[in-house]
Parts: C-alpha cells; sequence; structure tokens
C-alpha cells in the first residue's frame, strides 16, 4: 500500500476521532459540572492522532433550593473517595446515604478539609456558601475544594470524574473557595458552537475520504494497467 494512501487512512481515523470528541461534548451539554475537551490533531513522522485537553472554564450557575446541591464559583474541584483512589469533579449534586455519609450520585463519599469523608448525624443538613456543612445549625465539616498546578495532567475516567496523573505535590487545598449552597453548575458546553465545530470536522472528514477514493482508483487502475501489460 502507497504511502499516500496509508496517510489518507490515518488522517480519516484523525478526524473520525475528532468528530467523537465534539459529539460527545454535544451529548453532556446538560450535564451538571461537565468539562468540555478541545481536540486538536497532532503530526508526526509515524501518523496523524488527536490529543485533547479539558476546558475548565466554569459554567454558568443555577440555584436549586436543594440544601445539599454547591457549586463552585471559579476554579477548584470537589474530592471524592472512589473504590480506585481520590478522584475530583465539578458535579455538586450531592445527597446522604442511609449511613449518614454525603455522597454523590453515585454513590461515591464526599471528602472534607481533613481528608475525611464527611459524616453526618442529625437532621436539617445543609451545605452553606463555602463549603460548611451544617447540621440542626452546627458546623460539620467542610467541604476539600483543590486546584492543580497542571491542568493537563487531569484526565477524565467516566461518570464526571477526573483522575490526577501528577505529583502528590501537585494538587492543592483552595483555602477560600469561591461556592454557592443550594446551586449547581451547568455545563460548560455551547451546543451552537459546538455544532458549528462538528459540521467542519465532517467537512474536513468527507475531504479527505474524497482523497482516498481517488487514491484507491488510481491504485486500482495502474494494478489493472499492469495486469494487462503481464497478458
Amino acid at each position: 500500500m502507497s504511502d499516500a494512501i496509508l496517510d489518507a487512512y490515518s488522517g480519516l481515523d484523525s478526524r473520525m476521532k475528532m468528530i467523537e470528541i465534539i459529539t460527545n461534548n454535544l451529548a453532556n451539554s446538560q450535564t451538571t459540572g461537565f468539562k468540555r475537551d478541545f481536540g486538536r490533531i497532532l503530526e508526526s513522522q509515524q501518523a496523524l492522532d488527536v490529543g485533547s485537553t479539558i476546558d475548565t472554564s466554569s459554567g454558568d450557575l443555577i440555584s436549586t433550593g436543594n440544601d445539599l446541591d454547591v457549586a463552585i464559583n471559579g476554579q477548584g474541584f470537589f474530592a471524592i473517595q472512589t473504590p480506585s483512589g481520590v478522584r475530583y469533579t465539578r458535579n455538586g449534586s450531592f445527597s446522604l446515604n442511609e449511613s449518614g455519609d454525603l455522597v454523590t450520585k453515585e454513590g461515591m463519599k464526599v471528602l472534607s478539609t481533613s481528608g475525611s469523608p464527611i459524616n453526618v448525624a442529625g437532621s436539617n443538613v445543609t451545605i452553606q456558601d463555602g463549603g460548611i456543612v451544617t447540621s440542626d445549625g452546627n458546623e460539620v465539616a467542610t467541604l476539600k475544594i483543590v486546584t492543580f498546578k497542571n491542568y493537563d495532567l487531569l484526565q477524565k475516567e467516566g461518570s464526571n470524574r477526573l483522575r490526577w496523573n501528577g505529583p502528590a505535590d501537585g494538587v492543592q487545598d483552595t483555602d477560600e473557595p469561591k461556592v454557592k449552597g443550594g446551586s449547581l453548575e451547568r455545563s460548560n458546553v455551547n451546543s451552537m458552537i459546538e455544532m458549528v465545530h462538528l459540521m467542519a470536522a465532517y467537512r474536513d472528514f468527507e475531504s479527505v475520504q474524497r482523497t482516498l477514493k481517488t487514491l484507491e482508483t488510481d491504485m486500482n487502475g495502474k494494478l489493472i494497467q499492469e495486469l494487462g501489460n503481464l497478458s
């Protein structure tokens, strides 16, 4: 197979990956606290590939009136305990399980500034501005909010959770987090802009596809001609 055809297949694969990134953004345009991915085509001597970075800009905040809803206005992530270790999220739609643990929708325990899961006894549990958890008007704990030295070292792993792939000292506690109680953060995906990106990606894909078909047609023609010369 010619180098030109191999390059065309590589270009086709990279454009498809770009389309997948954009469609995933669109699919999560209504997901609380979701952060869009920005894809870019990477060129090397071997082939084309696609890299992506997480857009950590804030989404709009909406008031829900739910005592256990909370949103971060600015930089920072909630820290949660998972079976795979500590992970990070912007989805502040929390609740209490039967044991009184503050948990995410998936049942992962929310961590306090001490690094321990937050367990609440009593009733009338609320999360106040600043991430302060109270029960019957008494302060119980404060949500752990962290930032990172290098956001490029964050990796998505599903369920709107992020994994830190850098050194331990790259995770930093936020002293005065801008946390709003009774609110949630919308996804930072702008559906109209993503649709424009999607149409452009499809046009690129179709252009490379046409180039590939032309190359294959030319190669088939040359093969037929060579076979004819042999007869």
